[in-house]
């Protein structure tokens, strides 16, 4: 055996090892480490068609996709003898070559066989002197052990061989190489199309990083780096547009010393929008996405060429001190955009770049997270609601801005919405909040706000709510969200809830307020009781059903008449047994029990048994004289008990009109003709009144045949006296008709022409109550007011 047969063996010998062993690790992998190589297929195959670019040109790349078929082409230099020795051998050159290159039919290239162990290449084959001929070469790793693999290799070698002396026609011309797959399995389907789907992520910044290609076309969609637009404020900074078939993407780049960061962008209504980088996109490129580096610590893209990467193409090596030094340029890059951001009120959506995550085992990591967090933090890039940009900590780190949070997602919104109104907080946006609570996380919680609340009463709350926010409606939106998101059980706990004295206290010190009698309950605090205290403001009705649950945290008239049975009684025993007299302010507690019981006389039987039979101890012999006389008089002036209220309110508001020395005799007279609250909406109403009036009267007159009125509305309210008298014929007669509404049973006048009209002899007086139109005679007012003497010595 020749010394050279000697040397072809000990090379097919040691390139069949070097396939075998690479076949055996990729092929023996887990199924995790499976799916991620079969991930990686697309970019091997686009590594090594970049690395075919003829010099000074671009090459342009398409992938078919299709029937359990994938076929990569490329239009760049074709196989050379030395091109498929590489492959056939996987012994490479490359890592000799004084040019660099990423692929090269490496290891990564034996990847690809996770997809088919028969790859069919297709294409041209160069010859010495630069002439074409046609190539169909099948390159097959299949095979269960070392012989299969190192004959297959043998077999390769031969039809190497053949190729170089075939006697074929020479081209002048090289056609497009072809690499096509055959895709059986399904479970490398999936994988494929996972591929796929990182492709077109990340195709717009392989084209924005890459040289060599012009274009890559999927299943007819072709994508083209397109024009540039470079910063006038920054020349660093540039936007890359991508042309697409579809749709043309836009890339923001940054570039500086062989290192390029970069992010997707949207331009609309003149402003720059920042996109949400994908979960799956890489984080850093060598020209080509490292799969793997998913979860880098950098908000955005980086991109060098000048990356010393892991052999698995996974990651860069941590402590190579080149990349330290390009990782050094990428984070003073992005400080440069954050500014840029900080600067400009033309972009938005920052949030979507400045999301990183930390990792303790890397340092270049470690640096470039520590870096960039701190530099985030500190840049006023955060749009806050009804205000300018603010950072998120101020210069001694503390927190300025306040970020909701809630377990239940569905909840976020309606959260913001409450503290939105709350004008203390510093919050995002409503279309921002949720993008700053995935960088800085949410510091605003229910729990966080219930500790705001501990501390202040319904008054100082008011204060800081949004004006035309009503308090009661906060509240009970507040904690119905928190209900709905933490449980009742949790909530009760901890929550802080105002009482009946608008203090804020813990929930586990407040029962329910099941309709207590108001009186009862101002008597019970007049003689030291705590209740209103101890009781939830009513207009608070988030906690009904946790009330209805636990009955025992509920308090009611019964309860409340048993605590002032009680007090009431120890003071009456002091004044039994140990003489003390009773003091001025306990009879006036006492009498307003007492009025109550008149009031009340069968809820008094019922809630006070013991204290009610002994009712007459309450009021001392001076103060039931005193009582005695007032009821004589009420029976003297025939007043009926009901109406005492309305009239002892009558008989304030008359007391404060006269008091009043600023009043002259006239606005006396006319404030006293009639005690109403004089507001817009009692205006407004009463105006309403009138005319309805009116017009059913007119309607009502207009039908009878002894009245002659004008023929429309309108003409009549033109005739008018006042707003309420109204010119008339009746029985051919001229008359003045008064008109004044009646409901809730009663005419009330309010005007001097009224009076005047009423003065006259030839006068009607017509009511109507929105149903009935009737005319009132001075019978009518005789009867139902019950007068039956007039004193005429003042006429």
């Amino acid at each position: 055996m020749s010394n050279e047969v000697v040397l072809l063996n000990k090379v097919l010998d040691a390139s069949s090892n070097t396939i075998w062993d690479e076949l055996k690790k990729i092929k023996e992998s887990s199924e995790i480490e499976k799916r991620t190589i079969r991930r990686r297929w697309i970019w091997e195959l686009i590594q090594n068609a970049s690395d075919c670019t003829p010099k000074g040109k671009k090459i342009d790349i398409k992938i078919y996709y299709s029937n359990k078929k994938i076929i990569f082409s490329h239009n760049g230099l074709p196989f050379s003898y030395g091109n498929l020795l590489d492959l056939i051998t996987q012994i490479s050159s490359k890592q000799s070559s004084e040019e660099k290159k990423t692929g090269k039919f490496g290891t990564g290239f034996m990847s690809t066989h996770l997809l088919s162990d028969v790859v069919q290449i297709q294409g041209s084959f160069v010859q010495e002197d630069n002439k074409y001929k046609k190539l169909e070469f099948t390159v097959d790793r299949s095979g269960e052990n070392y012989s299969d693999i190192k004959n297959k290799t043998k077999i390769m070698l031969e039809q190497l061989e053949l190729l170089t002396k075939s006697q074929e026609a020479l081209q002048a011309t090289y056609e497009d190489t072809k690499f096509i797959y055959s895709i059986e399995d399904e479970n490398i389907r999936e994988a494929v199309e996972e591929g796929i789907v990182d492709l077109k992520e990340s195709i717009p910044y392989v084209l924005a990083f890459n040289e060599n290609i012009n274009s890559i076309t999927y299943n007819g969609n072709c994508y083209k780096k397109g024009k540039e637009d470079i910063s006038k404020k920054n020349d660093k900074l540039k936007v890359v547009r991508i042309d697409a078939s579809d749709n043309n993407k836009e890339l923001l780049i940054l570039n500086e010393k062989n290192v390029t960061i970069g992010c997707a962008i949207e331009r609309k209504d003149n402003k720059l929008y920042f996109l949400a980088i994908p979960s799956i996109m890489p984080k850093v490129f060598c020209e080509f996405p490292l799969l793997g580096t998913e979860e880098f610590s950098f908000p955005i893209i980086i991109n060098s060429k000048l990356f010393e990467v892991e052999r698995d193409r996974n990651a860069i090596r941590d402590s190579n001190p080149v990349n330290k030094e390009l990782i050094k340029v990428a984070v003073s890059l992005y400080k440069e955009l954050i500014d840029y951001c900080s600067n400009s009120n033309m972009t938005r959506n920052e949030f979507n770049i400045c999301i990183l995550k930390p990792n303790v085992t890397s340092t270049i990591q470690t640096y470039s997270y520590k870096e960039i967090k701190e530099y985030i933090e500190k840049s006023a890039i955060v749009p806050i609601q009804g205000s300018e940009r603010l950072a998120y900590k101020d210069n001694e780190g503390k927190v300025k801005i306040s970020i909701p949070k809630t377990k239940k997602n569905t909840l976020n919104n309606l959260f913001w919405d409450i503290l939105s109104k709350h004008k203390g907080l510093k919050i995002p946006t409503r279309d921002t909040y949720l993008g700053w609570a995935a960088v800085f996380g949410g510091n605003v919680d229910f729990s966080w706000m219930n500790n705001v609340l501990k501390d202040l009463n319904i008054e100082t709350l008011v204060d800081c709510l949004e004006k035309g926010t009503l308090c009661s409606d906060w509240l009970n939106t507040f904690y119905s969200l928190w209900i709905s998101d933490a449980g009742v059980e949790e909530v009760v706990e901890s929550a802080f809830v105002p009482n009946q004295i608008n203090d804020f206290v813990q929930f586990g010190n407040i029962h329910f307020d099941n309709n207590i009698e108001i009186e009862l309950k101002e008597i019970l605090t007049l003689l030291g009781g705590k209740i209103k205290k101890q009781l939830l403001n009513q207009d608070i009705t988030s906690f009904y059903q946790y009330f209805e649950e636990h009955p025992d945290r509920i308090k009611n008239n019964e309860l409340c008449s048993d605590q002032i049975d009680i007090k009431v009684s120890q003071l009456l025993s002091k004044e039994a047994i140990d003489r003390e007299e009773r003091k001025e302010d306990t009879q006036k507690i006492f009498n307003r029990l007492t009025n109550w019981f008149l009031a009340n006389p069968e809820k008094s039987k019922e809630w006070f048994e013991t204290l009610y039979s002994k009712r007459m101890m309450l009021s001392s012999p001076e103060e039931n004289l005193r009582r005695y006389k007032i009821a004589e008089k009420i029976e003297e002036n025939n007043i009926k008990y009901e109406d005492l209220d309305e009239i002892i309110s009558n008989r304030d508001k008359v007391l404060e009109i006269i008091n009043n020395s600023e009043l002259s005799r006239e606005d006396i007279i006319e404030q006293l003709k009639h005690i109403v609250t004089s507001t817009e909406e009692m205006r407004r109403y009463v105006e309403n009144l009138i005319l309805r009036s009116t017009e059913n009267i007119f309607n009502y007159l207009s039908g009878l045949k002894d009245y002659t009125l004008p023929a429309t509305l309108e003409e009549w309210m033109n005739e008018k006296y006042s707003d309420t008298v109204f010119p008339a014929k009746y029985k051919k007669d001229d008359i003045r008709i008064v008109i004044r509404p009646s409901d809730y049973q009663k005419i009330i006048f309010y005007y001097d022409e009224e009076l005047e009209a009423l003065d006259d002899y030839a006068y009607q007086l017509w009511t109507d109550d929105g149903e009935k139109q009737r005319m009132v005679t001075l019978g009518d007012l005789l009867k139902t007011t019950g007068i039956s003497k007039i004193p005429l010595t003042k006429i």
